[in-house]
């Protein structure tokens, strides 16, 4: 897919490793908190990803499905971090699970990215510039 080539060619710059190593750190205490929140925002302004959690008991950011699977994906983020010279490789086993077993659309992802990203930025004190930001929804671009 495109998506996966575009991943494949993602390059950071010495100062956007250094950002996304900031950010991970920043977040990785906050995990449960910002997965849930993104995770039910992205229930209530995109109701059709409720259809991959059928099993959940409730969508809200208090629900402890909903805690937990946010936890995952931001867990999965911050581990990420770590990886950056072979994102593709490391995430080959969740993208084959999401894809090829779960077969959840693609989109469902690319609707997910800004919840991460505004959580993300707003879950820190610092003022951003435009050039933090953009490393960031880079990342999180690739990463979801």
């Amino acid at each position: 897919s495109g998506r996966a080539k575009h991943s494949a060619t993602m390059v950071f710059s010495d100062a956007n490793r250094q950002e996304i190593h900031h950010v991970a750190e920043l977040i990785k205490s906050k995990t449960a908190v910002l997965g849930a929140d993104a995770l039910a925002r992205l229930f209530e302004i995109h109701p059709q990803t409720k259809t991959y959690f059928t099993t959940f008991t409730g969508y809200e950011a208090t629900n402890p499905q909903v805690i937990a699977h946010g936890t995952k994906v931001f867990d999965a983020v911050v581990k990420a971090a770590g990886h950056l010279d072979d994102l593709p490789h490391h995430l080959e086993k969740l993208a084959k699970k999401h894809g090829l077993e779960l077969l959840v659309d693609p989109h469902n992802f690319e609707v997910g990215n800004p919840f991460m990203s505004f959580l993300v930025t707003m879950s820190q004190t610092l003022t951003l510039g435009s050039d933090k930001q953009q490393c960031r929804s880079r990342f999180i671009y690739v990463n979801v």
